[in-house]
């Protein structure tokens, strides 16, 4: 009886191990199936058009046109020495990257061209990157909570949102919770910080002020920004309404785009976007763009509207950005990713944003402009726009196309800059290496 027990019980454990097996194949397989569902609806977003604007519907034509154009081999002259030391040997460091703002996936996604898996049932993601001597672990989720992460973590990485004032205590929680981590020994924050530059809140957490906060990366043009404590950091795309890692050497670039401009955006009374609005919709404007506007703010796209919205960017040469609540927007890195160029309100919102002793050149958008962003600034709409349009409507589909691919190719370059200047700054403040070798 004791054998034929121990049979049964040797039976169902292979045939619980056998199921575990299964069920774990079946949601890789899941998994790789929405994933390849998801990159070729993107792609389908991207379907190109004729010399006269028609959508090209031909398989066969859609390849044609689309091996026209020469693939654009990016100069990452770093990635070859970022990641020269690969997985073979035991990385010196770990850095642990937690998660408690979409932004983080900004960093993790498309600045570090990283991958996600799910863990614990989706309760939270997880990945990790090595660059060099240093492997970054993220996590992010619901399920990443102080009781949950690691207790042994020495260096940590944690991306905070303090858009508003409302999440300043969740985040304080955070940042007084590190106290129950005995070995932490380095802590970096990357901040999503307050639209009006108002980030005080996070002053007495710095190590200037015995604090646990080696550096802050923060966003938006704020006046603390000195490159020492401080580092600018960009907004980067809507992850948080699921935007897409967009494969840039696959955008066409010698092809017709259907709208010469578009603007698609919430409409604030009395504000500069309402100046655009009226303009853009008077008997001489109302054909050259797409526009599509709401009056109300929502955090969140169906798929329909954020489809619309990714086909409408690739499919124009412009996109406008006018200011609101701050300068600084998602879509003007929305529209780079698809080479569209992106025009911008060129003026400062009220609260405390403005220059800092880091920069050299003035706000707003000191970042875009340090690094000489392929964008049109303008100051006022109904006195430059007109003039910008009708500069357009002379532009032949050659120029526009070696446009596209010198705007691609700087935002390439440009994430690639990002990525070597952040673990630069860890590399230094962390581990007292001056430079990324």
């Amino acid at each position: 009886m004791r054998v034929n027990c121990r049979r049964v019980a040797f039976l169902i454990l292979v045939a619980y191990f056998v199921i575990s097996c299964y069920t774990g194949f079946l949601l890789i397989q899941r998994r790789r199936a929405r994933a390849a569902y998801e990159y070729q609806r993107i792609q389908g977003l991207t379907e190109f058009s004729d010399e006269h604007g028609n959508y090209l519907e031909n398989p066969g034509i859609q390849s044609q046109y689309r091996h026209q154009f020469q693939r654009i081999l990016w100069n990452l002259e770093d990635d070859q020495s970022v990641v020269a030391m690969g997985n073979k040997t035991k990385p010196q460091f770990v850095v642990e990257i937690w998660g408690k703002a979409a932004i983080s996936l900004y960093l993790w996604q498309h600045i570090f061209d990283a991958e996600l898996g799910p863990r614990m049932g989706g309760v939270w993601s997880y990945g990790t990157k090595r660059f060099q001597n240093i492997e970054f672990r993220l996590r992010t989720g619901p399920g990443v909570t102080p009781s949950k992460v690691p207790k042994d973590t020495q260096n940590l990485v944690l991306t905070l949102n303090v858009r508003d004032f409302t999440k300043i205590d969740p985040a304080k929680a955070w940042l007084d919770a590190l106290a129950g981590f005995p070995q932490l020994k380095n802590v970096a924050v990357i901040l999503l910080g307050n639209e009006q530059c108002d980030n005080e809140w996070i002053k007495p957490y710095l190590v200037t002020n015995k604090g646990p906060v080696k550096c802050v990366f923060v966003v938006y043009d704020s006046p603390d920004v000195d490159n020492k404590i401080f580092y600018q950091w960009p907004l980067g795309v809507a992850t948080y309404r699921n935007f897409p890692k967009v494969k840039s050497a696959f955008i066409p670039t010698s092809i017709q785009r259907k709208h010469m401009c578009n603007y698609m955006g919430t409409i604030y009374v009395n504000s500069s976007r309402q100046v655009l609005l009226d303009l853009l919709t008077t008997p001489k404007m109302k054909d050259r763009c797409y526009v599509k506007v709401r009056h109300k703010w929502l955090p969140d796209e169906t798929e329909h509207s954020r489809d619309n919205y990714l086909k409408v960017l690739a499919h124009s040469d412009l996109t406008f950005n006018p200011v609101g609540m701050n300068a600084e927007c998602y879509r003007i890195y929305e529209a780079l990713s698809y080479g569209s160029i992106p025009v911008i309100e060129d003026v400062l919102t009220p609260g405390n944003c403005g220059n800092s002793s880091g920069f050299s050149v003035s706000a707003p958008h000191r970042l875009l402009k340090a690094e000489k962003a392929p964008v049109i600034f303008i100051k006022d709409w109904q006195k430059d726009l007109p003039s910008i349009l009708d500069k357009e409507a002379n532009m032949t589909l050659e120029q526009k196309s070696k446009r596209r691919k010198d705007v691609l190719l700087w935002y390439e370059n440009f994430k690639a800059k990002m990525r070597k200047h952040f673990v630069s700054v860890i590399q230094e403040k962390f581990f007292g290496v001056d430079q990324f070798l």
